[in-house]
C-alpha cells in the first residue's frame, strides 16, 4: 500500500469515524504478535500472546494464550477472566486507535483503561449470556461502549449484520450501526439481545427506569441513534 494511497485511506476513515462512529469497532481478528493484557478474577494480571479463540455459537468461551514468561500454552475459560485488552489485526488496529482517541473525549470514571485504549486495543470482558430463552454460557464479549459502560454496556454480536459500511479496494473500512447487540445494564448478571425490528416495541421495558431519555427520544425511536441513545442514557439516569 502506497503512501498516498495510505493517506487517502486515513483521511476517509477519520470523516467516517467523526460523523458516523460512537461504538468501537467490532471485533474481526486480533494480532499474534501483540501483547494481550488479561485480569483474571482473582484480580491476578497476565502479559500474553493469543495463541487462539475457541467459539461457541460465534461466541468466544476459551482463550489459548502462550505465556511471555517462560512460553507456556494454557487455555483460559472465560469464567475465569474479568477482562482483557486485545490488539486487533493491523488494519482494524488503524481504524480504532482513531476511534478510540475520539470516544476518550466521553470518558467517564470506570474500571477501563485509557492508555490501552488510546493505543487502538479493545476491551473485552466476561459475562453470562442469554443464547436461548432458558439457557446462558460464559463468554468473552466486546464492549462497544468502553468509554461510557458504567451505567450500561452493549457488547458486539458477531452474528449481526451492519446497516452500511464503506469499501475501499476490497477492504471494509469501518461500519454502521449492527442489528443487533448484547446489552447489561448496571447491576445485571445476563446479557442479552437487543435486535433493530424489536427496537421500538422493547424500549419503554428496557429502560424504564429513565423516563426522560424515553421522553427525549419520542414514541418512535429511531434505531439509527441508538448510540446516542445510549450515551444519553449513561449520562442522564441516576
Amino acid at each position: 500500500m502506497n503512501f498516498k494511497y495510505l493517506l487517502s485511506l486515513i483521511c476517509l476513515v477519520v470523516g467516517f469515524s467523526a460523523t458516523a462512529q460512537t461504538f468501537s469497532p467490532a471485533f474481526q481478528g486480533f494480532s499474534k504478535k501483540k501483547t494481550t493484557y488479561i485480569t483474571l478474577k482473582d484480580d491476578s494480571e497476565l502479559s500474553v500472546l493469543i495463541k487462539k479463540l475457541f467459539f461457541k455459537k460465534g461466541l468466544i468461551d476459551e482463550v489459548k494464550v502462550v505465556q511471555s514468561a517462560d512460553g507456556k500454552k494454557v487455555k483460559i475459560n472465560p469464567e475465569d477472566i474479568s477482562h482483557m485488552y486485545v490488539a486487533p489485526s493491523n488494519f482494524s488496529k488503524l481504524v480504532n486507535v482513531i476511534d478510540a482517541s475520539s470516544d476518550l473525549t466521553k470518558l467517564q470514571d470506570n474500571e477501563l483503561s485509557s492508555e490501552h485504549l488510546n493505543d487502538g486495543y479493545l476491551y473485552m470482558e466476561s459475562s453470562n449470556v442469554q443464547i436461548k430463552k432458558k439457557k446462558t454460557q460464559y463468554c468473552m464479549l466486546q464492549v462497544m461502549n468502553p468509554t461510557f459502560s458504567n451505567k450500561i454496556k452493549i457488547y458486539n454480536d458477531p452474528f449481526s449484520k451492519e446497516s452500511m459500511s464503506i469499501g475501499v479496494g476490497g477492504m471494509t473500512l469501518a461500519g454502521g450501526l449492527a442489528k443487533s447487540y448484547y446489552i447489561k445494564k448496571e447491576g445485571e448478571e445476563v446479557a442479552r439481545r437487543i435486535k433493530r425490528a424489536e427496537y421500538k416495541n422493547d424500549i419503554n421495558e428496557l429502560f424504564a427506569e429513565c423516563p426522560a431519555v424515553i421522553e427525549k427520544y419520542g414514541d418512535n425511536p429511531e434505531w439509527s441513534k441508538f448510540e446516542d441513545f445510549v450515551y444519553d442514557y449513561s449520562t442522564m439516569c441516576d
